[in-house]
Order: C-alpha cells, then structure tokens, then sequence
C-alpha cells in the first residue's frame, strides 16, 4: 500500500478507523459500550436498543468469536472475571 506523507496510507484498508467496543457477561449482558458501539450494532441489528446482545448474535460469537454481516465484524474475546470484550467497525471486502 503507498504512503503519501501528506494524506496517510492509499488503497483500501479491512477496518474502518471507528470501531465501538463494549464488554458483556456469558449471557450477553452488557456491562459497558461506548457511542460507536451503540450505533453500529443499530445497524447491524435493527431495532436494537441496547441492553443485551441478542442471544442469536452471542450464539455465533461463542461459536466462532466473530460475526460479519451488513458490512461489519462484530468480534468477541475473553476478559478477565469471565466477561466478554466485544469489538465491531466497519469491513471492506
């Protein structure tokens, strides 16, 4: 990937720069989430309005660690004190 010094990395990138992170409990409970989070699992799940992540959504994270759809990757890794430490930004295929 070229660098321009005066505008930073060309091409395309995986990752958005924003990315919203959140920690939750084994049953999806949320414990803390930042604005970005918030947001951006509105668009991947609409009608979302927080609280909890929707067990069909934890199904697949306990799974596979991770869920991509609509343009987004949520993905899900252990914490300390069994909670979970949940990361989603925007994806480019």
């Amino acid at each position: 990937m070229p660098i321009d010094l005066k505008r930073g990395p060309q091409g395309k990138r995986p990752y958005s720069r924003k990315a919203g992170e959140a920690v939750c409990d084994m049953k999806g409970d949320l414990w803390d989430l930042d604005a970005v989070f918030l947001s951006l699992m509105k668009q991947l799940i609409p009608g979302w309005c927080g609280g909890g992540v929707p067990s069909e959504v934890m199904s697949e994270l306990k799974n596979t660690g991770k869920l991509q759809a609509k343009g987004l990757l949520l993905t899900a890794a252990p914490i300390h004190g069994g909670k979970i430490g949940l990361r989603i930004c925007a994806f480019e295929d």
